[in-house]
């Protein structure tokens, strides 16, 4: 007989402390995915439908940021009213040259319309395309006429569009502050004013086109016609704007202090004029054309 006692084994007890007997593998970590490389972002934009939709939200982005200027930008620029000033044509600046080189053969002065008329439907009409071009046109001339003189530096562009501006602002601001002062109102808007008071950059022209030819004699004698004829052309087309009344014979009437604004808006021309384009005459004869030597 089989004597050998089979025992019930005892149920397993649970450990109280862990066995660190044996090493552990520390806990894995998710490795960093790559970031897409150049050649995948170039398979993106290849896409048509990617394609599309960033063509889509860019022109949607530009439709709104355009619109959204243009709503604000009305409240501190009238751009409406600017483009006013801008709408000319050809034979509209050919005839407004002519009459501000040669006011005194013009018969037909008369007030214009400047509330909502167009320049080109009355050649007394101020615009800024010829004040813009005219000034311009004056850096050029005054930087060719310095290079003649072996005084120009690339600086002298800046200074001398700088200066103009500058003094076309103290103008503006000097007939501004004379209109308060002596309590005149009239219907000259700021860019009326602008526009008048850049056309004296025609005859700057003028005058130093004669002194790089003529030399100082010519620039004088420039500057005396340019004088009188601005003089003649603002006093003939303002006075139907500051003078309230005028008779039949366009001898225009007012009160003293109305004279006396015209006045000063046509005089303080020739003053900025001469100091604006004295600094380029020459002597009493135009230098000698410089010849390389051999």
């Amino acid at each position: 007989m089989d004597f050998n006692v089979h025992q019930r084994s005892a149920p397993s007890q649970p450990e109280l402390f862990e066995d660190t007997s044996t090493p552990q593998q520390p806990p894995s970590r998710p490795q960093p995915q790559a970031a897409p490389s150049f050649q995948q972002y170039g398979q993106y934009i290849q896409d048509p439908m990617v394609a599309n939709m960033a063509m889509q939200y860019g022109s949607s982005l530009a439709s709104s940021g355009k619109e959204y200027v243009e709503q604000n930008l009305d409240r501190y620029i009238p751009v409406s009213r600017v483009k006013f000033y801008f709408a000319v044509t050809t034979d509209y600046v050919v005839h407004k040259l002519l009459l501000l080189l040669f006011p005194f053969l013009n018969k037909e002065w008369g007030a214009y319309n400047n509330a909502g008329g167009e320049p080109t439907r009355h050649l007394n009409s101020p615009d800024l395309y010829i004040p813009v071009m005219g000034f311009a046109t004056y850096v050029v001339a005054v930087a060719v006429a310095l290079g003649n003189q072996g005084k120009f530096t690339p600086e002298m562009l800046g200074m001398t569009a700088t200066t103009a501006f500058v003094w076309l602002l103290i103008e503006i601001g000097i007939v501004q502050l004379a209109m308060y002062l002596i309590s005149v109102s009239t219907d000259i808007k700021i860019f009326d004013l602008a526009s008048f008071s850049g056309y004296k950059f025609v005859h700057m022209i003028v005058c130093v086109v004669c002194a790089m030819v003529l030399g100082s004699t010519g620039y004088y004698l420039s500057f005396v016609y340019s004088s009188a004829a601005i003089v003649y052309f603002l006093i003939c087309t303002l006075r139907y704007i500051i003078l309230p009344d005028s008779t039949e014979d366009r001898i225009a009437r007012g009160s003293k202090r109305r004279n006396n604004l015209l006045l000063l808006i046509a005089f303080i021309q020739p003053l900025i004029m001469f100091w604006l384009t004295h600094h380029v005459t020459y002597g009493p004869d135009p230098p000698p054309l410089s010849k390389n030597k051999i």
